[in-house]
């Protein structure tokens, strides 16, 4: 399967949110943080039978998130698929 360039340009967007995200909330803050909202994700993608990059993408428009809340959901949603070591 190839990667289409929507799906690579939202890929580099993903992870340039986790990074930055792991670079505002360093160390435990950011451990602690993705551990709740990832929980949250997880839960509500089960319940729903959705993946967790859907139900972070769901979140961030039912609740018009924008700035650092959005980045933090969707860095949450990235740590859920590949963590951080």
């Amino acid at each position: 399967m190839q990667a289409t360039e929507k799906q690579l340009t939202m890929a580099v967007q993903l992870y340039d949110m986790h990074e930055r995200a792991r670079s505002l909330l360093k160390g435990e803050r950011y451990k602690l943080h993705m551990v709740d909202l990832g929980t949250f994700l997880k839960m509500t993608a089960e319940r729903d039978k959705k993946d967790v990059l859907s139900v972070a993408t769901e979140v961030c428009t039912k609740r018009a998130l924008l700035g650092m809340e959005q980045m933090m959901v969707m860095a949450a949603a990235v740590e859920l698929t590949e963590p951080t070591p």
